[in-house]
């Protein structure tokens, strides 16, 4: 069983130039498609959620099947609402996370109550602790996404979010009144113990490598950089990881697969331990070589080609 999972949909709408990860990285990826989610862009706001729930459900079913398994589940997919997905997965399965390290520049904390924009992208850590969202009438858009998914609210006070520097008014002191525990890069490991079930969530605009990563989505000066990141998940390979998801970059802005390299290379670094490792079998560039250096883009062919899709 292909325990590397693809997720190439951004909020429910498809983004298939994500395929590009299969064409870089030589191990196996399952790619997830859902057939009845054809949509490259959704208008409806209640139907885009409806694609989400049935696109993360049928994450949280992989990952569910992955587990039982005995294996470690990775994704990489357009959004941070995937960790829904992943969170429904391993308690579906019965191995639970008893604690989340959430890596992402914003805090992804928001409610339709603080949100101005009401962007969806903004609540995905908000949804995953089960912050309520009663409006008109008692609707609770976001208790049924989480419903269709299958993913039961995780507790806040056991989630470590880091660095989230770009916190959104009302974000922001949502974040401070909250139990979540926010600290810097360099603080992370005091906040966790490497005996308990780890789930990683890293979104890449956490890294602050604009020049090296274009691509990058919704990119904020003064993070860490690629090697503080390669740094840190060296240092969390001896714990016990349960589980690894990605948000993704821009795809259809990498021409270079830059950022998809990097985010390649950074997964390698983590290696949980007691699972297969999730090296390359490209010869995988350094840290500091990608800091440094242009990668020239792999010789193309077609993307889904020598891909298992379920």
């Amino acid at each position: 069983m292909k325990r590397r999972l693809l997720v190439p949909f951004l909020m429910g709408q498809r983004r298939d130039g994500l395929a590009r990860v299969c064409e870089l990285d030589r191990n196996d990826w399952q790619v997830v498609r859902v057939d009845e989610c054809q949509a490259t862009a959704i208008a409806d706001r209640g139907e885009q959620m409806r694609s989400m729930g049935k696109v993360y459900g049928r994450l949280a079913a992989a990952v569910r099947d992955i587990v039982r398994a005995g294996d470690v589940p990775v994704s990489i997919s357009g959004d941070c609402v995937s960790s829904l997905g992943m969170l429904g997965g391993l308690q579906q399965a019965g191995r639970p996370p008893e604690r989340i390290l959430w890596l992402d520049a914003h805090g992804d904390f928001h409610t339709w109550n603080t949100s101005q924009t009401r962007y969806l992208g903004g609540m995905p850590l908000a949804m995953l602790v089960g912050r309520p969202d009663r409006r008109r009438d008692n609707r609770d858009a976001i208790g049924a996404l989480r419903s269709a998914v299958g993913v039961a609210p995780f507790p806040e006070q056991r989630v470590v979010l880091s660095d989230a520097r770009d916190l959104d008014p009302g974000e922001a002191e949502a974040v401070a009144a909250s139990d979540l525990v926010h600290c810097e890069i360099g603080d992370i490991l005091r906040h966790l113990s490497p005996s308990e079930r780890l789930y990683v969530h890293f979104d890449t605009d956490v890294i602050d490598a604009e020049a090296q990563m274009p691509a990058l989505k919704y990119h904020v000066k003064a993070g860490p950089s690629l090697a503080d990141m390669g740094a840190l998940f060296r240092s969390l390979r001896g714990y016990n990881i349960v589980a690894v998801s990605v948000s993704a970059w821009h795809e259809e802005k990498d021409v270079e697969n830059r950022a998809a390299l990097a985010c390649l290379e950074l997964l390698r670094e983590l290696e949980p331990a007691g699972a297969p490792a999730l090296e390359r079998e490209l010869a995988p560039p350094r840290m500091m070589a990608l800091e440094q250096e242009q990668l020239a883009p792999p010789a193309a062919r077609p993307a889904w080609e020598g891909v298992s899709v379920s």
